[in-house]
Parts: C-alpha cells; sequence; structure tokens
C-alpha cells in the first residue's frame, strides 16, 4: 500500500529542536475565551457582502444619473441658445425681405402715374398685389400728405378709412395692421425721404417699417412708400416653419405672442417674462429660463430686439420642449429604483450562498482551533479543497505535528537552509527561463540522492510541458512516466508523497514503464493563487524514502523555485510587452507622420485661399479702376462718334462749291488757295459769341462795304465771317482775293465755313485720340501687362500720377495738391506698389465723400523715401483705428467695402522692406508709406 501526506504550503514553516538549545520550560495554557454574545460570523459576513456589492452600484448609478441628466439639461439650454441665434438671423432676413419689397414697390412702372393722377390707385394695387407681402401699405405724396392706405392680406385689400368695411372677411384678416400706419409727419427714418427699414416700438407692440422714395424717369421726388409690419403672433408662425422650436415675440412690456398652439389649434395665451429677465433681455442679455405653459413645459431662449440707435423695441425668444428630457428623467430614476431593487436582490442571494461555502470551514477551523488551545494535539482539521482554508488546517495540522518532532529535526533543518541558501542562489543567478528549469533540476539532483528529477511548467494555467530533466537520460521523454503524477499535483495543488511508485494506483504502469519504481515526492510550484510548475523527484527502487525533513526541504525549495520561475515568465511578458510598445511606437510614429502630412496639406490650402483672397481685393480695385477708365474713354468716344456723324454730310458740302466754284470763278485757284490757308487758322481760334461776336460783325460789314459790297446779303456774310473769328486784315485779304467776283462772295463764305468746320472735327478728333492713349497709355503702366513682376528700379512720382489719371472720374470735385520732393528712383514692385497707392487714394476720394482737398507729399529721409496721402475728412474714428489693418475689417458700409484693402497694402509695403503707418483726427488723415531706397525683400 502506498503512503501519502496531503500538504500545501505558500510559505514554509522553520522548525527547530529544542534539544539543541537546552531544555525549554513549557508554559501554562491560557484559559479558553468565553463564547461571545454577538451576530455570528455569517450574520456579519451576509451583511458585509450585502453593504459591498450594494453601495458601490447605488452610488455609481446616483453619480452617473445625475451626470446624464445634467448633460441633457445643458444641451438643451445649448439647443435653444443656437434655435435663439437661428431664429434672430431668420428675423433679419424677413425684415430684409420686407425692405426689398418696399423698393421694388416703389419702383413699378406704373406707380408714378397713379401717385400723380390719385385717380386710379386701387387700380395700381390690384396689379401690383402679388408683389406686396401681408402688410399696412401707404403711400404719401412728394408734400408728405397721405394719399393711399390699404392693409394687405394676401391677395385682398382693405380700407382702414371705411368704417362700413370692418366687419368683411378680408378687414376682419387685416386687423392686426390697425395702429401700425404712419402719420403724414413719420417718414424719415434715416433722412428726409430716405430708402431704408427700421424697427420700431408702436405702444407694446413691435412694427418693422420699410420706406422707399418714388422718383420719375427726371429723378424728381414723387412720393414714397411706407410698408409696416407687426412683429407678433403670425410674423412668429412663419419663422417657427424654420425651426425646431416655438417662437416668442412681443414689445417692450415682456408680453410675448407664441406660436403655441392648444389641443384644437388655437393660439395659446401669452407668455409674460418676469421683470427681472425683461429687464436682462432689453440690454442685450440672453436669458434662458423653463417655463410651464397650458401647452406643456419649455425651455426658453430670449433677448432684447434693437434698432438701429440700439434702443430696444422688443423682445424675442425661441422656446424648446422638455417633454423629451422630462420622460428621459423618469425613466432614468424608474431604471434606477429598478437596478437598485434587483442589486439588493443579487446580493443578498450571493452573500447567503458564500456564506454558506465559507462557514461551514470556518466553524471547522473554529472548533479545531479550540481543540489545540486546550491541548488536544491529535485533533485533526480536515477542509477539502485548494483555498486558504485548506491551507490553514493543513498549517494547523502540520502544526500539531511538528510539536511532537521538532527535537529530532533541528540537524536536519540546518542542512535544509544551507542546501535552500545555495540552491536559492544558483536559481537567482540567472533570468532565462530554460536557464532558470536546469539550474532547479540541478540543485535538487545535487541536494538529494535521486535516480530522475524533472520539472514541469503551466505556460498561462494551460497544460504541463516537460522543460527540464536531470537523471540517467536528461532527454525529456524520461519525464512522460510521471505526467499522471505532476497533473494530479497541478489539479489538487498539493504535494504528493509516494513510498513505491509501482504500488500506485493510478500512475504505478507509467512509473513502471518510464524506469521509476522507487520513492516519489511531487511538488506544485504554487505562486499567487495559481500553479505555474510541478517540481517530481524520484529514487531507485530500494532506495530510502523520504523523510519528512526532505519534504520540507523540497516544498521550500519548490517555492523559491516557483518564485524563480514566475520572475523569468515576468521577464517574458516584459519583453514582449517591450516589443509589442514598439510597434505600436512605430505604428504611432506612422501616424503622426501621415497626420503631418494632412497638416501640411492643410497649410498649403489656406495659403492658397490668402492668396485667392489677395487676388480678390486686386481683381476688385483692378474693376474700380476699368469702371473709371470706361467713364474716361466714353467722353472721347462720344466726341468722336459725333464727328464722325456728320463728317460726310460736310464733304460733300465742300465737292459741292467746289465745284461751284470752279464753274463761276473766273480765278478758282486763287479762291482755293486762300480757303485752304485760312481755313486751318480759323479752326485754331477760338469760337467768338455774344456781344464780341456782333462788334465783329459790324466792323467786317463795314470793312466790306468800303470795297463795294452792297445788297441784302451784306450782313450774312459778315455775320458768317465774325462767326468763324475773322479779323478786319482777314476781310481785307477775302476781298482781295475775290476781285471782281464779289457777286460769289456767299459761295465763298460758305465754302470757308465748311473747310473750317472740318478742320474742327478733325482737331476734335485728334484731341479725343490723344485722351484715350493718354488713359491707355496709363492703364498699360499702371498693371505693367508688358513687364515680368520683378524689383525694378521705379520713379515713384510716375505711379502716384498714373493712379491719379486712372482716379480722374472720382476726382473730378475734389482739389489734388502735389508736393513732391526730390526722390530718387526706388527698388519696387511696380505693379504690386500702384494698388497700395490706388488703395490710399481711394480712401481718401471715400472719406472726402466727393468734395474736399487730397494732398500727396514726397521726401528723403534717413535712406527712407516717405511718401504721405493727406485729406482733410473727418478722419477715422478713435475706437476703429488701431484696428483699420485687421483682415475683414472695414468703416464702410455694408456692401462697400471688404475690410481687405488696407491689410493688403501694409502686406505689400512690408514686402519691400518698408512700414505702412496711420495718423488720424478730425480734418485731418495722414496714411504714411516709408520705403527703404536701398533693395530689402522680405518673405
Amino acid at each position: 500500500m502506498s503512503d501519502e501526506l496531503g500538504i500545501t504550503t505558500s510559505h514554509p514553516r522553520r522548525r527547530y529542536a529544542s534539544g539543541v538549545f537546552g531544555a525549554v520550560q513549557r508554559p501554562e495554557p491560557p484559559d479558553p475565551p468565553p463564547p461571545g454574545g454577538g451576530l455570528r460570523l455569517r450574520s456579519k459576513l451576509v451583511i458585509a457582502m450585502v453593504l459591498a456589492a450594494l453601495v458601490p452600484v447605488v452610488v455609481v448609478a446616483a453619480i452617473a444619473t445625475g451626470v446624464i441628466l445634467s448633460n441633457l439639461e445643458q444641451s438643451l439650454h445649448e439647443d435653444a441658445d443656437r434655435q435663439l441665434t437661428v431664429g434672430l438671423n431668420l428675423i433679419l432676413r424677413s425684415i430684409e425681405r420686407f425692405g426689398d419689397e418696399a423698393v421694388q414697390l416703389s419702383e413699378s412702372r406704373d406707380v408714378v402715374t397713379a401717385i400723380e393722377s390719385r385717380k386710379d390707385l386701387d387700380g395700381w394695387l390690384a396689379h401690383e398685389v402679388g408683389h406686396v407681402p401681408s402688410a399696412r401699405l401707404q403711400l404719401l405724396d412728394a408734400t408728405g400728405a397721405l394719399v393711399f392706405d390699404r392693409m394687405v392680406v394676401g391677395a385682398l385689400t382693405c380700407d382702414p378709412s371705411a368704417t362700413a368695411d370692418a366687419n368683411r372677411p378680408e378687414c376682419k384678416a387685416a386687423a392686426r395692421f390697425v395702429g401700425v400706419g404712419v402719420a403724414a409727419t413719420n417718414t424719415e427714418p434715416d433722412g428726409p425721404w430716405a430708402r431704408g427699414v427700421t424697427i420700431n416700438a408702436v405702444g407694446d407692440r413691435v412694427v418693422v417699417r420699410a420706406t422707399s422714395p418714388i422718383v420719375d424717369a427726371g429723378l424728381a421726388l414723387r412720393g414714397m412708400v411706407v410698408l409696416s409690419m407687426p412683429l407678433d403672433g403670425d410674423f412668429a408662425d412663419s419663422i417657427k416653419g424654420a425651426l425646431s422650436g416655438d417662437v416668442l415675440i412681443g414689445g417692450i412690456n415682456g408680453h410675448l405672442a407664441t406660436t403655441f398652439r392648444s389641443g384644437i389649434g388655437r393660439r395659446a395665451p401669452d407668455v409674460v417674462l418676469e421683470e427681472r429677465d425683461r429687464e436682462q433681455a432689453l440690454r442685450g442679455i440672453r436669458i434662458i429660463r423653463n417655463i410651464d405653459t397650458a401647452s406643456g413645459r419649455f425651455t426658453i431662449a430670449g433677448t432684447g430686439l434693437l434698432a438701429h440707435n440700439t434702443t430696444p423695441v422688443g423682445v424675442v425668444g425661441v422656446a424648446v420642449d422638455r417633454a423629451p428630457l422630462t420622460a428621459t428623467k423618469t425613466l432614468a430614476i424608474r431604471s434606477l429604483v429598478i437596478g437598485g431593487l434587483a442589486a439588493v436582490g443579487f446580493a443578498l442571494a450571493l452573500a447567503l450562498f458564500w456564506s454558506r461555502q465559507l462557514g461551514a470551514p470556518i466553524g471547522r477551523l473554529h472548533r479545531g482551533a479550540i481543540a489545540v488551545s486546550r491541548g488536544d494535539l491529535d485533533h485533526r482539521i480536515e477542509i477539502a479543497g485548494g483555498d486558504e482554508l485548506h491551507d490553514l488546517a493543513a498549517a494547523f495540522n502540520q502544526m500539531t505535528w511538528t510539536l511532537k518532532d521538532n527535537q529530532a529535526r533541528l540537524a536536519a533543518r540546518m542542512r535544509e537552509i544551507v542546501a535552500l541558501h545555495d540552491a536559492g542562489r544558483a536559481v537567482s543567478s540567472v533570468i532565462d527561463l530554460d536557464q532558470v528549469s536546469r539550474k532547479i533540476v540541478d540543485a535538487v539532483a545535487r541536494t538529494f540522492d535521486v535516480q530522475l528529477a524533472a520539472l514541469w511548467l503551466a505556460d498561462d494555467g494551460s497544460d504541463l510541458r516537460a522543460s527540464a530533466v536531470r537523471g540517467r537520460d536528461d532527454s525529456l521523454a524520461a519525464a512522460d512516466g510521471l505526467r499522471a503524477i505532476a497533473e494530479r499535483v497541478q489539479t489538487e495543488r498539493a504535494p504528493v508523497r509516494l513510498v513505491r511508485a509501482a504500488d500506485d494506483e493510478t500512475a504505478g504502469a507509467a512509473a513502471v514503464e518510464a524506469g521509476v519504481t522507487g520513492p516519489i515526492v511531487a511538488l506544485p510550484l504554487d505562486r499567487k493563487n495559481r500553479v505555474v510548475g510541478v517540481l517530481a523527484v524520484a529514487r531507485a527502487e530500494g532506495a530510502r524514502e523520504f523523510s519528512d525533513a526532505d519534504l520540507n526541504l523540497l516544498v521550500t525549495f519548490a517555492d523559491q523555485a516557483g518564485a524563480a520561475v514566475e520572475n523569468a515568465q515576468l521577464y517574458h511578458q516584459v519583453r514582449g510587452a517591450s516589443e509589442e510598445l514598439e510597434k505600436k511606437v512605430r505604428l504611432r510614429t506612422s501616424e503622426l507622420t501621415a497626420i503631418n502630412y494632412e497638416l501640411g496639406r492643410a497649410l498649403g490650402d489656406l495659403r492658397e485661399t490668402q492668396a485667392q483672397l489677395v487676388l480678390s481685393e486686386r481683381m476688385a480695385g483692378l474693376g474700380l479702376l476699368v469702371a473709371g477708365v470706361a467713364h474716361e474713354i466714353n467722353s472721347p468716344s462720344a466726341a468722336i462718334r459725333g464727328s464722325i456723324d456728320s463728317l460726310e454730310a460736310a464733304v460733300a458740302r465742300v465737292a459741292g462749291h467746289g465745284a461751284e466754284l470752279a464753274q463761276h470763278a473766273r480765278e478758282p485757284r486763287v479762291i482755293d488757295a486762300f480757303i485752304e490757308e485760312a481755313a486751318p487758322m480759323f479752326a485754331e481760334r477760338p469760337l467768338v459769341t455774344g456781344l464780341a461776336a456782333r462788334k465783329a460783325s459790324r466792323e467786317l460789314a463795314s470793312a466790306l462795304a468800303e470795297a463795294g459790297f452792297g445788297g441784302a446779303r451784306l450782313e450774312t456774310i459778315a455775320g458768317a465771317l465774325a462767326d468763324l473769328g475773322a479779323t478786319r486784315d482777314d476781310a481785307g485779304r477775302f476781298i482781295a482775293t475775290l476781285g471782281d467776283d464779289k457777286q460769289l462772295a456767299p459761295k465763298v463764305v460758305a465754302a470757308l465755313t465748311d473747310h473750317v468746320y472740318l478742320h474742327r472735327t478733325a482737331s476734335t478728333v485728334r484731341h479725343a485720340v490723344a485722351q484715350i492713349q493718354r488713359i491707355v497709355g496709363a492703364l498699360k503702366s499702371y498693371s505693367h501687362l508688358d513687364q515680368q513682376a520683378i524689383r525694378t528700379d521705379a520713379d515713384l512720382h510716375d505711379g502716384l500720377e498714373t493712379t491719379l489719371t486712372l482716379l480722374h472720374h472720382a476726382l473730378r470735385d475734389i482739389v489734388i495738391e502735389r508736393r513732391y520732393g526730390a526722390v530718387p528712383r526706388v527698388p519696387v514692385f511696380v505693379d504690386e506698389l500702384n494698388q497700395v497707392w490706388t488703395n490710399l487714394i481711394s480712401n481718401a476720394q471715400h472719406a472726402l465723400a466727393g468734395k474736399g482737398t487730397i494732398a500727396i507729399e514726397t521726401l528723403v529721409e534717413d535712406e527712407t523715401a516717405i511718401i504721405r496721402v493727406i485729406d482733410d475728412g473727418p478722419g477715422v474714428p478713435e475706437d476703429a483705428l488701431p484696428r483699420i489693418f485687421e483682415p475683414f475689417f472695414t468703416t464702410k458700409p455694408k456692401g462697400e467695402g471688404t475690410g481687405l484693402g488696407l491689410g493688403i497694402a501694409r502686406q505689400i509695403v512690408a514686402k519691400h522692406g518698408g512700414e505702412l503707418r496711420c495718423e488720424s483726427r478730425p480734418g485731418y488723415t495722414c496714411f504714411e508709406v516709408r520705403l527703404p531706397i536701398a533693395p530689402v525683400l522680405i518673405s
């Protein structure tokens, strides 16, 4: 029969024989403790486990629910705020369309005729009603008198002054427009008879009013169109369609009309803001509040409606339904309660189960401890399993056995300590798992007289694999005969000791086949509640069996070996983790490389966008110059066109006169020579008109009369010569040329007049062509179409003069003062610098509003060329002066400026290594450009 002793230990205990140190007096045992009267351990365990399982669940659930509900509430407030922003934009867009419709009515083709006749205004409205919004339409004449007043609802109209029509359906539908019209003296929103849209407070109502003057084809003022519309519930309904919430709108008293509807579709009563909320909204502060109405619970976001002078005229708000949030809160609380009850039930069941599983072994331990305390060293504590209670029972059993035999074990224990120290140092000297395995079996083989020492390792707690063998045959196959015993130790997590392996019922046959028939001991390498391996040692047939001292030594050594194996496995895990980390680092590096590439693309797109903005500003400036050039070229081209239109008839008359004179004159060549000589001279003289012409005519008539000319046509001939600018000397040559052909005088004067006209026409065409060439040359010089975009030495005065030429149409009524100094040629990009001059001079012209003085100064100071553009306009506002060079910032009205001009100008000057400054006060604004005379290029 085999003799087995089951012992499990994680920390070997040291035993000393009392005989080595002499006799030791045994103390008297203490009195046993009295039985306790409190709760039993099982009850305490149930309560502790219930609390441990329930409290964290409840706390975490409550915190998570609170956080989720708080986030939902915050999200609802943010949604209300976003909806308010969208609603304000929609209201402003609707008001803008309202103003456009007023302008469209004022520009109607028949409105001037209708308002002058005042007889067919209803017919005009019937024709235009398709373009009229639902509003109150009023027409005023040029004196401000109200001549037409109608309330328009769709295609229906109602006369508010006709009391007999008050019960008509269209008048009832237009009741909302009563009281929103204007009186005859209330038509100046932005100035006398101006076009514009205003938001006004009319009593407790907010009214949008659009005005547009009516002018005829001669731009004479004939009247004004006034459209008025209240911002009420119907207006709010038109806005609600584009939002996901309801709209509230009302006057400064805080009574807000809403788009809330009851179950039968009626509009809900007005919402009244609290006084504090109303005051904050009117100051332009956004308020967010929760309200309860008959239609439900809502979160509203509101703010004030401000007129163009920042005066509050009303309040607008957006309401978001809180029903989904309320339902979510209810569901969360219900789920929390149900989950808590389920957690209580589960924790109670789990506590009862584990209290039963742990209570019985603890009871046996309790009874065994009391027996041992009373001196019953033969008492055995039997607890199945491989947990700590089993280890504690085995420890109690081993303790009682050790107390009986400790004196005889002192010498063996000393040997065990030395062997353990040597083996532990040998095992700890290496960290590779295979080397640790070989060290373990080598240490066992050196310490004990064994036939075979084998080590199995459990990789990740799975099946055992043979790691190292030491014996007659060092091959791993020699350990196969003991695998069944090793698996049994792994399963039971307890050492096995066989007096004779061949007699074992389970593994005897395999042991005999492997040649191991003597005593065997197999121990688990137990670390942190898991078996990392099994160590087995076997002696030959007939050898002495393993003693308790040997067994204790092997148990202690197994604990050391388990620590070494665990360290080796941890080393392999760390090395694997390090390799995995390196892979992740490489992967992350590749990701960062890709991200860097994307950032580079984004930067390139940003630079391209910036270039497009600069190009768009330059195109806008070029468009302005092209418009001016077209205006300048139009005048000379019209002169050329007018001259050419009458040229054909003049040439025909000249040919006729020449033929007639050749036929009747005695000396036609003399007459032709006189005409060819006198015509260019007369063409260059200024035209004589008025009193000077009449005086010259009398003098010429006297000279002709003295030469013998007479008749009824004398005054006509003298007047024609006076109109040509002839003098008394010219009359003498005229008389000498005719000689005896005095009867041909009218025909000669007519021929001379046509020749002078031809010469003057040619002069007009030459002057117009020269003017066009001057403008085209300036535009060509401005754009440098025939030059590359390179830095060249240029005269700054040429660029300034070119810009003034191109902007001449806009500067006609402005005095230009040139204060040019002696400035040398400066290396610049001419086309880019021309853009700077254009921007600065255009800004000065815009600031002067067409009248004033612009002075352009140039000078040299410390190797720096200084160019100043000075105007005597109103100046830049003090609060806007620090921001004028910021992109997209402009002081011009909306639609007249992009806000890019000065920013681009500053970039261009900085590219030249220069500086652009601005100094401004009322009556004096100076933009100063400082350019280095030596070339400096800054990217």
